[in-house]
């Protein structure tokens, strides 16, 4: 994912999704909405929902890699149409 900066919470990335990502495009715009949701709404039911979302997004080992950085196999993740914010969970695994 091309780079657009990184600052001390996370890597900001251009997305430009392949078909292969279209399954789970439904995944992450839900992860999305309930990221806005909760910074408007502290509602537990909210929370359960995105940790069980994060949950699932974690279960599908993916392994980020931006563009001229390395892997990083634990993240946090967040799509958002053609942009991609992550975080990795594991310090060793710094992607940049």
């Amino acid at each position: 994912m091309p780079l657009r900066h990184a600052d001390a919470f996370a890597v900001h990335c251009d997305f430009q999704p392949t078909e292969a990502f279209a399954p789970y495009r439904v995944l992450f715009d839900e992860e999305a909405r309930l990221t806005d949701d909760l910074a408007h709404d502290a509602d537990p039911a909210l929370m359960t929902r995105a940790e069980a979302l994060l949950d699932e997004i974690l279960a599908l080992g993916l392994t980020v890699r931006r563009e001229g950085g390395g892997p990083a196999r634990e993240v946090l993740l967040g799509i958002e149409g053609n942009s991609a914010t992550f975080r990795p969970l594991n310090p060793e695994e710094d992607p940049l």
